[in-house]
């Protein structure tokens, strides 16, 4: 299953792929091949069967990109964490340049990579929100907060995880790096181009940006980076995941 050693992002060049999570049983046996002992375990305790199969798959495919990424089989792959959990390839492989991160939601996954620059995206399905404003009034920076509540009411549940993807991809690019409350930024997706900006932090780093990409049908995306994002465009995930969706 290993496939040619895939293409790079260039400078200012974010990939990006979408998954579908609940693959057929050949392709979910074959993915287990490539995974860590630690990760088997880890399938292994989830109660529900289509919750291990997502995971697998999930980190499956991961594998099997970065392998593809850097030239080596994905059952080497190795990863490191952060102290927030944040994952990054292991040394020697970490030597690539390499940066990725991963989404999940319902059973659609979005995986993204660039060179040379923290990354980190969110993925949502739209689902129904009552409680959106009060989570808002709690986790939003106020012109966020402002927005929402500004939207008409049929509107809301979609503007409201346009604001939540935006706000988890920040964070997850950041990853260890991020202290400050979620409301001490605003991610202004409604300004072309959005920007990521600072609420009272002087000491706040100001290269973030963002970008919001296409994402299929009932679910909405967000990317974060620390350069800027020039170029975003789906590539195809191994060819063995035959249910891969690009844009």
């Amino acid at each position: 299953m290993m496939g040619e050693m895939l293409s790079l992002p260039g400078p200012g060049e974010v990939y990006l792929a979408y998954l579908e999570l609940l693959q057929p049983d050949e392709v979910v046996a074959e993915l287990e091949q490539t995974l860590s002992p630690e990760e088997m375990a880890r399938a292994g305790r989830f109660h529900f069967a289509e919750d291990a199969c997502r995971f697998v798959v999930r980190r499956g495919v991961l594998r099997h990109l970065l392998g593809g990424l850097i030239g080596v089989s994905p059952a080497d792959v190795c990863f490191a964490f952060g102290p927030q959990g944040k994952p990054r390839l292991a040394p020697p492989y970490d030597r690539s340049g390499v940066h990725f991160n991963l989404s999940d939601s319902g059973d659609m996954a979005l995986l993204a990579w660039t060179i040379g620059a923290e990354i980190g995206v969110d993925l949502e399905q739209i689902r129904p929100m009552p409680d959106a404003l009060a989570l808002a009034q709690r986790f939003f920076a106020k012109d966020e907060e402002a927005w929402l509540r500004q939207m008409p009411e049929d509107e809301r549940d979609t503007a409201f995880f346009r604001c939540w993807t935006c706000k988890e991809a920040v964070v997850k690019a950041m990853g260890d790096g991020l202290t400050a409350p979620l409301q001490s930024f605003v991610a202004t997706h409604w300004t072309r181009p959005p920007v990521v900006r600072w609420v009272d932090v002087p000491t706040a780093p100001d290269h973030w940006t963002l970008h919001l990409p296409d994402a299929p049908e009932g679910w909405l995306a967000a990317v974060a980076a620390s350069h800027a994002i020039d170029t975003v465009k789906t590539y195809p995930a191994p060819s063995f995941a035959t249910r891969v969706r690009g844009q």
